[in-house]
This record gives structure tokens, C-alpha cells and sequence, in this order.
């Protein structure tokens, strides 16, 4: 029988593509529900809004609480394997002390990023803004962070190991950070402009301000999806891992083809 536990243990490739299924899935859940029940506005809204109401207030905090949960255990899995892969580089004293710190600073900080989304699902924007925006620029502000740190790991790992696979990797990753840094800059300076001209009386959302801010709300979602999206790019390193129940290690090939787990999901697939 496929158990939970039997997938982890050598299919923590999957652990990335429920990250985003999931993710991606509930916000639209959620912007479907608020929009079926006329809970937005006709601009479109930024992603917090469309969880300020009942029902889907509850739903918005369980897919937020869910994806905190997985984005933490994602960093924790990318830390043990970029662990086990310097253990077999040829590294200078230096050098590995440089990348083992790196390796901790992008744990840390994919911890911290996940610790705030926990905030943005306990604390609504409306009720609690304040504790809600701390939460939302630590998950926004560390992860952009995190995604080059990952970025630079992954090329050291190239330069090591010249595999194809880590070049991939690592342009993907490229390709998305240059993804989050614009969204990131865009939102930033969108939504300071905004709330600036709201305070100053300018105008409205609906009205003359309209444009600034959808601009901050159409990039807030980009820049939530391409964070949770990045986790995609750690798929081919976890596919060569397995969990024993206590370590993540290397797997070992399968001699018997009934202890092969991921072969027995993928024929259930089929």
C-alpha cells in the first residue's frame, strides 16, 4: 500500500509540485469565491483582499497556513541537499566554510520567509494591517533574497560538478529571480505611490489612481506566484534524495522494483 510516509521517503521531488499546486490553486480558489459573492471591488484586488470575508476568509488562511508549512519544509530539503553534495566537493577550507554559511543563511532566511506567511494567514488586512504587512514584507522581502542565494549556491555546485542538470537549474533560477526582483521593485514602488496619492487626496482606486494601483496589485500576484514557483527548480536535486525516517540522504537504486515507490505512483498514474 502507498503510504504518505513511503512517498516522502524516496519522492520528495513531489513535496515542490504540491508547494505550487497547491498555492497557486487556493489563491484562485479564493479569488473565485470573493468574486462569486461580490466581496471585491471591480479593480482588481491585491491577493490578502480577496481573504477578508466569510467564507472564504477561512479558506485563504488554510491554503496561507498549508503553504507556510510546505515552503518551510522545501528550505529544509534544499539545505540537507546542498549539505550532502559538499561533502563530496573539493573544496579549500575557505571555500567550504564561505558556501556552508551560505547554505545556512539561505535555510534561515527560507525559514523566516515561510514564518511570515503564518503572520499574513492569523492576522487579516483589514482587521490587523499592521502584524498582516509585517508578515507579508518578511515572506516578499527574505525570499527575494533567498532565491539569489539558492541562485549562487546552485552555479558553485555547477562549477564543481559540470552536470547539466545544475546548469539548467541554475538559468531557471536565474530567469525566475529576475522575475521576482522586477515585481518586487515594481510593487514597492507602486504601492508607496499609492497609498502617498490616497493620503494626499488624489483620487481613488476606482477612479484616478485605477492604474498605480492595479499595477501594485497585478504585480503583488506575480511576485507571490514566481516566489512559490521557484521551488520547482528543486526538483531534479531532490529526486536523488530519500528520507529514512530520521536523515535525508542519497538514494540508493532499487533492486526490486516493489520497494520502488515512485515507480509504483507513476504506474498508478498511468
Amino acid at each position: 500500500m502507498l503510504t504518505i510516509y513511503h512517498l516522502l521517503r524516496t519522492c520528495l521531488w513531489t513535496i515542490p509540485i504540491f508547494t505550487v499546486v497547491w498555492s497557486v490553486a487556493g489563491f484562485a480558489i479564493t479569488y473565485g469565491i470573493s468574486q462569486a459573492l461580490n466581496h471585491t471591488d471591480d479593480v482588481f484586488p491585491y491577493i490578502s483582499k480577496t481573504g477578508t470575508e466569510l467564507p472564504e476568509r477561512g479558506v485563504f488562511s488554510i491554503v496561507v497556513f498549508v503553504c507556510s508549512l510546505s515552503m518551510a519544509l522545501n528550505a529544509e530539503i534544499r539545505f540537507q541537499y546542498v549539505r550532502l553534495m559538499m561533502t563530496q566537493m573539493s573544496l579549500t577550507p575557505a571555500e567550504k566554510s564561505r558556501w556552508i554559511t551560505a547554505n545556512k543563511l539561505s535555510l534561515a532566511l527560507g525559514l523566516l520567509a515561510a514564518f511570515g506567511l503564518l503572520f499574513v494567514a492569523s492576522f487579516q488586512v483589514d482587521t490587523s494591517p499592521v502584524p498582516h504587512y509585517l508578515g507579508a514584507f518578511v515572506t516578499f522581502g527574505l525570499g527575494f533574497i533567498c532565491c539569489w542565494i539558492h541562485a549562487a549556491i546552485t552555479y558553485k555546485l555547477y562549477k564543481e560538478e559540470r552536470k547539466s542538470m545544475l546548469k539548467y537549474t541554475f538559468i531557471l533560477q536565474i530567469l525566475i529571480s529576475l522575475v521576482i526582483t522586477v515585481s518586487f521593485l515594481t510593487f514597492i514602488i507602486s504601492f508607496a505611490s499609492y497609498r502617498h496619492q490616497k493620503g494626499a487626496g488624489r483620487g481613488t482606486k476606482e477612479n484616478e489612481l485605477r492604474s498605480i494601483f492595479q499595477t501594485a496589485s497585478s504585480s503583488e500576484w506575480v511576485l507571490a506566484i514566481a516566489i512559490v514557483s521557484y521551488v520547482i527548480t528543486f526538483i531534479p536535486s531532490f529526486r536523488k534524495l530519500e528520507f529514512d525516517g530520521f536523515n535525508v540522504k542519497f538514494q540508493q537504486l532499487a533492486t526490486n522494483s516493489k520497494t520502488n515507490v515512485c515507480v509504483r505512483l507513476c504506474s498508478c498514474c498511468s
